[in-house]
């Protein structure tokens, strides 16, 4: 079913396609995501704004490119008013910081308009109050190098202080996040950190959005952000994950901060952190230069389905993972299904912002990569041991062409232990080993593979608790059998019955029907 948010609050833009790929498919496959198969939902057309709406031209932006338009669109956005809408007329609109957006329930259009941050260390369009909608938007900026903080992405939702309540309904709609310079030049990329960071909402929708060159994330999803939609997007060339959903167990310095202390805090930050329900679908990603293409990295009721993922030239496809490095929570109950995976590891980026020292590298990674590693620390504590695995994954019907290493990878790392290329600083100086753990009730099925190196790389079936579950899988035409993983199609089926990945549901026909941003 679709979110009551949304439903409440509906969509309103021009009509943009789910993807050419998706356009001439029906839109779901068997399983939990299964509806009447039908063309893809297009979002519905766009409304004019209601009569009431505030235009920032009544508040002194020019929008004419050269002038400092800061003052005056702040100006604007402080008059707001709950259920008002703020119309950006066309014309090109500089500000030199961030923009806030603290007034609840309201709604920024943009079409024909472009905002272009010049300041590379503060250029947000930072929502900080619910029910927010943002559509129809070109963003650009001016960057320097990549950078980390909220504020340095392109549109943010994000406010600080842990003890807030969690930000509703907040939807990002329909906006183009590009380059306005050539290579070389201050806006050769589109945002100093991710193009759009969503942070601890819950309901939320991403769609529709074009995303050019961010130098970190395309599309970020973190700090405890639930029941969220990613639907429609189109990311190139970014500086990393294309979509990323990232869980974060450890708060400051994750490489050297002992496993004791933050034991004791486990049960209170997955209640506050870990990302759960969040559904990825029919997005068209490619060409990135840095990271993985969709991501989940710690989370839980996670679903990625039916995207286009292609050109990933540094790392995964898709990448399903609890890194010890970054410190993050273990991952549960995700779905992978019948996403189309082509060129791993085959390409060199066409564009990047790399200095040419770190160009061209490769990870190793399957096109499809499970993974997880605790530091040894870690493993001593009972809260930690068993909550730091990646568990209940389903792989489903994914097409997975020309990929430079396995198609499906599972386990790197399990039963070896390293060292980290850090010191830690609180363990006596000590260098900080780190072991593979456990990746379990893993399904694959029905996916298809060719031109891969290797097809199935299985690498902890030695453990006796790992539960693979196989069917229908095959590699260049034929049956894939997998040593140790009977094929069993009623096994899978029911194994796959139990993974139901995200609980948010598009459907189609009440997808068909809303309107963007609707009139209040």
């Amino acid at each position: 079913m679709v979110d009551a948010a949304l439903t409440r609050r509906g969509f309103h833009a021009k009509a943009i396609a789910l993807g050419a790929a998706a356009a001439a498919t029906a839109c779901w496959a068997q399983g939990p995501l299964a509806r009447t198969a039908t063309a893809c939902p297009r979002l519905a057309g766009r409304h004019e704004p209601p009569a009431h709406s505030l235009d920032v031209r009544t508040f002194g932006a020019t929008g004419n490119g050269s002038t400092d338009d800061t003052a005056a669109l702040q100006r604007a956005l402080h008059a707001l008013q709950p259920g008002q809408w703020l119309v950006f007329a066309p014309g090109h609109y500089r500000h030199a910081t961030r923009l806030v957006v603290a007034q609840p329930g309201v709604t920024l259009s943009g079409y024909g308009a472009t905002l272009h941050a010049s300041n590379p260390a503060d250029q947000a369009l930072l929502v900080q109050a619910p029910g927010v909608c943002v559509q129809g938007f070109t963003m650009t900026a001016v960057t320097d190098h990549r950078r980390t903080a909220p504020w340095e992405s392109r549109i943010a939702i994000w406010r600080d202080g842990d003890q807030l309540p969690a930000l509703t309904d907040v939807q990002v709609l329909d906006n183009r996040i590009i380059e306005a310079g050539a290579p070389g030049t201050p806006a050769a990329n589109s945002s100093s950190s991710a193009a759009i960071f969503v942070h601890r909402v819950h309901g939320f929708v991403v769609a529709g959005n074009e995303i050019r060159r961010s130098l970190s994330d395309g599309i970020h999803i973190t700090g405890g952000a639930r029941h969220g939609q990613v639907w429609g997007n189109t990311v190139r060339e970014c500086g990393d994950d294309m979509i990323a959903v990232v869980s974060y167990l450890i708060e400051g310095d994750a490489q050297a901060d002992p496993a004791q202390r933050y034991a004791a805090q486990y049960t209170q930050r997955l209640a506050r952190e870990r990302v759960q329900d969040v559904l990825i679908t029919h997005n068209d990603v490619a060409g990135q230069y840095w990271g993985r293409g969709i991501s989940v990295v710690g989370g839980q009721d996670i679903t990625i389905a039916h995207n286009r993922i292609d050109a990933t030239t540094h790392a995964a496809a898709v990448y399903i993972a609890r890194e010890q490095g970054w410190g993050s929570f273990g991952v549960r109950n995700v779905r992978v299904q019948g996403n189309h995976i082509t060129r791993v590891q085959r390409t060199l980026p066409a564009y990047t912002a790399l200095p040419p020292t770190q160009r061209g590298r490769r990870t190793g990674h399957g096109a499809i990569e499970l993974v997880a590693h605790v530091y040894a620390d870690e493993s001593r504590w009972p809260q930690l041991h068993e909550a730091l695995t990646v568990q209940r994954v389903a792989v489903l019907d994914n097409r997975i062409e020309d990929s430079a290493t396995a198609g499906i990878r599972i386990g790197y790392g399990w039963g070896r232990t390293a060292l980290p290329a850090w010191r830690s600083s609180t363990l006596q100086g000590a260098w900080r080993r780190y072991t593979g753990a456990r990746i379990r009730q893993v399904v694959l099925q029905g996916n298809w593979m060719q031109q891969v190196a290797g097809g199935v790389a299985w690498l902890n079936a030695d453990d006796a608790e790992a539960g693979l579950v196989c069917a229908g899988n095959r590699l260049d035409g034929v049956p894939l059998q997998l040593a140790g993983c009977s094929d069993d199609a009623a096994a899978a089926q029911r194994a796959a019955a139990t993974i139901t990945g995200a609980q948010q549901r598009l459907d189609h026909r009440a997808a068909a029907q809303l309107q963007r941003c609707s009139t209040k």
